[in-house]
């Protein structure tokens, strides 16, 4: 039996794959996950704060701080919220292995992205993960082919093609957004394949705890790199929004939202979770406008909803291979 991919991918600032759990409508779970692509949106935004001149840090300089403070908070959290808080000694090189490529590159991949391109194309490009987990499946042969999610893969990948040649002259797209967008779809392959090769230690830990410990590991490569850089920025006299960016990039983009995430796909079911990805781009973008005043052509806007179109047929089976599933 085919092993499905379908809505069990977390959104970009993701390093574990949460297990889809039982239905349980709750209008309050509700209300606390649209909290979630609200703050992955801004993500990119406080990113691109963090960058500006008014701020200073370094792609390399603003990781070390922000894994300064979420490993206190995952390791707090990890503390107190996991009773067993053991790792089998087989699984110990797979979380280095995950700790290295999804904290020691992912992250920087990621981080770097967003500094050379729009917030548009960053935000619409890293969702494109779950196109990429569908092809690595097929190649694979984890998954069946399916044409639905063929054509799905199709449509998406014409829609990035009109966001990233889109952009035209505009003033606010910056010079090295098409080496941005290069980098920014390594990004989601990269977190695309960790979605597909952590499965199996998914099957036997919970993914906070998964979580936790990645990026703790991954902090030991992390913040030395950086760590000079950070010191160079006049942290006492950053001013508030670069505090606010920061705190929000480290707590609640890194762990808060994902708290969330995880609880509502225990409470509400992956796909209804899921669903609430499609709306980081276009937070994303709005907010980029309103803050930023970046302003995306005709030609990208449709781009991204024709990608996200895909990325929705992307993630869904067709009949007959549905029956053979079964």
């Amino acid at each position: 039996m085919p092993v499905s991919t379908d809505s069990e991918i977390a959104p970009p600032e993701g390093q574990a794959q949460p297990a889809a759990g039982p239905a349980h409508q709750s209008p309050v779970i509700y209300a606390w996950l649209a909290t979630v692509p609200v703050i992955w949106g801004f993500n990119f935004i406080c990113l691109k704060i963090l960058y500006s001149d008014a701020v200073g840090f370094t792609v390399p300089g603003v990781l070390s701080a922000r894994y300064l403070i979420m490993v206190l908070a995952l390791g707090l959290i990890l503390l107190f919220s996991e009773k067993d808080r053991s790792i089998a000694r087989e699984d110990w090189k797979y979380l280095i292995t995950f700790a290295i490529i999804t904290v020691g590159i992912y992250q920087f991949v990621f981080a770097k992205g967003i500094e050379l391109t729009s917030v548009a194309e960053a935000s619409l490009l890293i969702s494109t993960a779950p196109i990429w987990v569908f092809l690595i499946c097929i190649i694979l042969h984890i998954e069946e082919f399916d044409s639905t999610r063929m054509f799905g893969v199709l449509v998406g990948f014409l829609g990035v093609a009109l966001v990233i040649f889109g952009s035209g002259e505009s003033a606010t797209v910056p010079d090295t957004h098409i080496v941005g967008d290069l980098v920014m779809l390594a990004a989601a392959i990269l977190w695309a394949s960790y979605a597909v090769f952590s499965r199996p230690l998914l099957k036997k830990y919970s993914p906070m705890k998964i979580v936790a410990y990645i990026h703790i590991l991954g902090s030991v490569i992390i913040i030395p790199i950086g760590f000079q850089q950070m010191l160079q920025v006049p942290l006492l006299t950053m001013g508030l929004v670069g505090w606010v960016c920061i705190l929000q990039y480290s707590l609640l983009a890194g762990v808060y939202a994902f708290l969330v995430w995880y609880r509502a796909v225990q409470r509400v079911g992956a796909s209804q979770t899921m669903l609430f990805q499609y709306f980081v781009p276009l937070v994303a973008v709005v907010a980029a406008y309103l803050i930023l005043r970046e302003m995306p052509t005709l030609l990208q806007v449709g781009g991204i909803a024709i990608t996200l179109a895909g990325v929705h047929l992307a993630r869904q089976r067709s009949a007959a291979t549905a029956d053979k599933a079964i």
